[in-house]
């Protein structure tokens, strides 16, 4: 595309792969952000950390009340995403272990799934291992500290409503599929 665009713009070859060159300068740090963050996840997911982690959370709760096991839940769904951004992976890794949590709790599956949706789509805007977010703040060259202290109060208050849109849940039992 971008050598269309210059021959469209009639730039000299030279000049096209000077810009091209200039673009590829503001996103090689976002590049080595995203692929170091691919990394982390490959070691926490092959290291069975996460699996620790999952068994531990499950046994923590197994005696908690609804409403406390269904936010710790969400929390800790909403914790997870912040390390690991790709929502199949992470549905993959943790509905097995929470549809049977939930089961123990008498939490219904699909007020599980809502946890889920909402932990893994709240802070997708603050996650520093999304690839998408920190090449698009790279190439907007916004450092992710001030994006950060920008965008935090906005997360907050999307988590707290998510929780009180998840509470009902835990009252109105819809049949399952």
């Amino acid at each position: 595309m971008g050598i269309l665009a210059g021959i469209a713009d009639s730039q000299r070859a030279d000049e096209i792969a000077k810009l091209f060159l200039a673009g590829c300068k503001d996103i090689l740090s976002a590049a080595l952000v995203v692929g170091l963050a691919s990394g982390i996840i490959f070691i926490l997911r092959d290291g069975r950390v996460i699996d620790t982690i999952l068994y531990g959370f499950t046994k923590s709760l197994a005696s908690a009340g609804e409403m406390t096991s269904m936010g710790a839940m969400y929390l800790f769904q909403t914790a997870l995403n912040i390390v690991m951004p790709s929502g199949s992976a992470k549905a993959a890794l943790t509905m097995p272990i929470m549809t049977q949590f939930a089961d123990l709790t008498n939490i219904s599956r699909q007020a599980v799934v809502l946890a889920f949706q909402f932990g893994d789509g709240f802070t997708n805007m603050l996650t520093p291992t999304s690839g998408v977010l920190i090449g698009c703040l790279g190439i907007a060259k916004i450092p992710y500290a001030t994006w950060l202290k920008w965008v935090w109060k906005f997360i907050l208050a999307l988590v707290i409503i998510g929780f009180v849109l998840i509470i009902p849940t835990l009252f109105f039992h819809f049949p399952g599929f």
